[in-house]
């Protein structure tokens, strides 16, 4: 644990006023919670124990904010202030399941198969004050969103497939559990062949276990483990699986630099075959708070806004005037559905030199005035 007299920061009446006042009612709150919570109880939705362990998340919550935008000039500060945070607080949120999974990162990061499973289900084998945490956590804007994100690619994928005709090949970039393809109708008369990519072989061993097993005859879902960063050269791409009527990706694109998404998308969009969709998901950093996850789960993304996505896509080649964008029920969620077309994409090899390049979290800039369909 960081001391208060291991850094001049630390030493700051701010940094001391903070962990004096705000954490230390934060962590009165969260013994006298445990003190109560029976150590074996399963989380009741709106109780008292629900209500309280809210309130105080949020209050936390509130304060962790107004200390970072007060210090947001000295970014060093902020990260040894939420080291320190994190570390006060780990004797209650080591008790969640979903925060120290995302503090501890077994998988190597924190938004793993595993984890997007539980925020799916909205299910935790946590017990006691350890479960009321993961309740809180599961009712975030952001974790209603990744719900969102599901529905929203699931709805898209049918509706692209009813559009299309003849036999279809489909690639999901980085797919985590592909729980968009449970319960799969049946598409008569066609072969629906799906590529699903992960790093993670024990994503893959769920998906073969769980999601492939039990699709109807008509469609075909292969995992296969493949770094991500490799889809930047469409040729090994192209040799290695031949090309796509869809491409598409839901959960990497938040944790890549704007450099690897230019050279990822410009290969994806190489790897399409005419008319072919290429649909990536961001979070759209206008419409969430990343308080909670930043300070109290150690799970970060890349801040982007709307415009910010659109640029990398202009640096890879895109024609973003020709780009579709549809938000998920919660606004958060926005796809970016480009087609493989001559007018829709102008540039398909490597961007040569990315005009802006971002290799920290971003700081957030003013909404814009993109058109979004809802």
């Amino acid at each position: 644990m960081i001391q208060p007299n291991e850094s001049t920061g630390s030493r700051l009446p701010s940094v001391i006023k903070f962990f004096s006042e705000d954490v230390a009612e934060f962590k009165r709150q969260l013994a006298q919670l445990e003190s109560e919570i029976d150590k074996d109880a399963i989380p009741q939705r709106n109780d008292d124990f629900h209500k309280r362990t809210q309130a105080a998340f949020q209050q936390s919550q509130d304060a962790c904010r107004e200390f970072e935008q007060t210090h947001e000039a000295n970014p060093d500060l902020i990260k040894e202030v939420q080291a320190r945070f994190r570390e006060e607080t780990m004797p209650w949120f080591s008790q969640s399941w979903i925060g120290n999974r995302a503090r501890t990162k077994p998988s190597g990061f924190a938004g793993d198969y595993e984890m997007l499973v539980k925020l799916y289900e909205e299910e935790t084998p946590a017990r006691g004050l350890g479960a009321y945490i993961d309740l809180c956590i599961s009712e975030l804007p952001l974790a209603n969103a990744v719900r969102g994100r599901k529905d929203l690619v699931r709805e898209f994928l049918e509706n692209e497939i009813n559009s299309r005709e003849g036999d279809l090949r489909i690639l999901d970039i980085a797919c985590g559990p592909c729980r968009e393809f449970l319960d799969w109708p049946e598409f008569a008369g066609r072969n629906i062949e799906v590529i699903a990519m992960d790093n993670d072989p024990v994503a893959l061993e769920y998906i073969e276990a769980t999601v492939a097993s039990q699709l109807p005859p008509s469609t075909k879902l292969t995992p296969v483990r493949y770094n991500a960063m490799r889809a930047r050269n469409s040729e090994a791409t192209k040799k290695n699986f031949g090309t796509f009527d869809i491409i598409y990706s839901v959960g990497l694109a938040d944790y890549l630099t704007d450099e690897h998404l230019i050279g990822i998308f410009a290969g994806l969009g190489d790897s399409l075959n005419e008319n072919g969709a290429l649909v990536i998901a961001f979070k759209d950093t206008d419409r969430y708070d990343e308080t909670p996850y930043q300070w109290h789960l150690d799970w970060f993304f890349y801040q982007r806004t709307v415009e910010d996505v659109l640029n990398v896509y202009e640096n890879a080649g895109f024609n973003t005037q020709k780009m579709k964008l549809t938000r998920d029920r919660t606004g958060i969620i926005v796809n970016y559905d480009s087609r493989r077309a001559d007018d829709c994409i102008r540039r398909i090899d490597l961007a040569e030199t990315p005009r802006s390049s971002r290799s920290g979290i971003k700081p957030r800039i003013g909404k814009n005035g993109a058109a979004i369909e809802s």
